[in-house]
């Protein structure tokens, strides 16, 4: 997953530390465009602009997520452009900032290589990930990983449901959550295990099962019960700190 703040202080990640690693950035595209998040010496996330901020996440929240839960699928760049009620050139530069903290921070969007349309745009993907977020009255969407299906609920204050299936034996889950909380789960022990990025955080059937993967593959990895995990996602992924 990698997290996700933008109007706190990480984003995406609401006084939580951006879990995702950052990708390499372009040295063309960090000379030419900036993103107000920056982590300093420590690994903290600093805001050096909050009023960009903010509007990169206004823009986020308005012209990519409700968008993505309608259609379910990325808004292409002339959708954003008018939902944002922008001219596509004045939407386009807000499409490449977004994409600058995409690539510096790992939050924003991330574009499909050598194309204008959104490939990621945590905690959405544009292409299938196994797991798929169905919001109140939405489409069913891609989710990039288990964490971040699980706060979609929180981000998009609807109730969400969550389905995939289990690393561990390819049996169909099915989760409801309702913000930080779960209203159902199918098979009912269902856990979630947490490595080093979202490639390796998934759903499995059993904690019995995620352990015995983690001791195989990744003893370092954790295992969330599934309530945690939800409370997880929805601190990550809140209405006020999701995006950036």
């Amino acid at each position: 997953m990698a997290v996700a703040a933008l109007g706190g202080v990480a984003l995406g990640a609401a006084g939580m530390k951006v879990l995702r690693p950052a990708p390499v950035v372009p040295a063309s595209a960090a000379t030419a465009i900036s993103c107000p998040i920056r982590y300093d010496a420590n690994g903290d996330a600093k805001v050096d602009d909050p009023k960009e901020a903010e509007h990169l996440r206004q823009a986020l929240r308005d012209g990519i997520f409700a968008a993505w839960v309608e259609l379910g699928r990325a808004p292409t760049p002339a959708e954003f452009a008018a939902r944002m009620k922008l001219a596509q050139p004045d939407a386009d530069r807000l499409l490449d900032r977004l994409q600058a903290c995409g690539e510096a921070v790992g939050g924003g969007i991330l574009r499909a290589p050598q194309s204008e349309l959104i490939a990621v745009a945590w905690p959405f993907a544009n292409l299938p990930t196994g797991i798929t977020v169905t919001t109140s009255g939405g489409k069913p969407a891609f989710a990039r990983c288990a964490i971040d299906a699980l706060g979609v609920s929180s981000m998009m204050q609807t109730r969400t449901v969550v389905e995939a299936a289990a690393r561990d034996n390819g049996a169909p889950i099915r989760i409801v959550v309702d913000a930080d909380q779960v209203v159902s789960a199918d098979p009912p022990g269902v856990v979630v295990v947490k490595g080093h990025g979202c490639d390796d955080m998934s759903f499995f059937s059993s904690r019995a099962a995620a352990e015995s993967w983690r001791t195989d593959h990744d003893p370092a990895a954790t295992v969330f019960p599934l309530p945690d995990a939800v409370r997880r996602g929805a601190k990550i992924f809140n209405r006020e700190g999701a995006g950036l």
